[in-house]
């Protein structure tokens, strides 16, 4: 599986990996220094493949926000 990770992939993985709570796509997408479009594709994809989990998050104001944490194994 991990022959099937790109660049990005391990760096949303690493940025994960260091935070002491889930991140979001924008928070993730900070870290990294890249677009919050290509981040959310990779979550996603990384979620597909078994190794992200999602939870969403709605703010008071009625926004949601996606948030990313390593699924439990």
């Amino acid at each position: 599986m991990d022959e099937d990770l790109m660049g990005i992939d391990r760096a949303i993985l690493d940025a994960i990996r260091g935070s002491k709570q889930p991140l979001s796509t924008y928070g993730i997408a900070k870290d990294v220094r890249v677009s919050w479009s290509t981040v959310n594709t990779h979550c996603y994809k990384l979620k597909s493949m078994g190794i992200l989990s999602e939870e969403r998050q709605q703010s008071r104001f009625g926004q949601s926000k996606m948030l990313w944490h390593l699924k439990n194994k």
